[in-house]
């Protein structure tokens, strides 16, 4: 009987550690997409953050792709954003050459830096112009134009 007994409280502890694991389920999103321009053209490999107000809500990340398009991410890939009012930051590293390594087993080869190609004020938080609200339901397009 007290095999029985413990058989059956090890069953239930397990059962209840299992139910009470935290679930995979995130916080609701809406799908967000748009695309960026810069000067009327595309913008290809963009890193687009759209940085909420409130500390409840988090982070959304894309980057645009060949036709300048963007399909934002919080939890998963395309899942979109939480709802609520965003300050929206657009930045395009690309690697430039400045001169040549001085030292270091690399020593005369070619030394590179990352330039963004995009206006400063797109860049961070306290500049950006752009404010975006996402709502809770429905598919929802921010087109970016940038401009100087």
């Amino acid at each position: 009987m007290n095999k029985n007994v413990l058989l059956l409280s090890a069953a239930a502890v397990c059962l209840f550690v299992m139910g009470c694991e935290p679930g995979t389920s995130n916080p609701p999103t809406s799908p967000v997409t748009g695309k960026v321009t810069y000067k009327g053209e595309a913008v290809e490999g963009a890193t687009i953050q759209f940085l909420p107000s409130s500390s409840e809500v988090k982070v959304a990340n894309a980057t645009s792709g060949t036709d300048g398009t963007y399909a934002l991410s919080t939890f998963e890939t395309g899942d979109g954003a939480m709802a609520g009012k965003y300050k929206v930051t657009v930045r395009k590293l690309v690697p430039v050459q400045q001169g040549v390594q001085k030292d270091g087993e690399n020593a005369g080869e070619p030394a590179y830096v990352n330039k963004d190609m995009l206006p400063k004020k797109y860049m961070s938080m306290d500049s950006t112009p752009l404010e975006f609200e996402v709502t809770a339901s429905g598919n929802q397009t921010f087109d970016i134009d940038l401009v100087d």
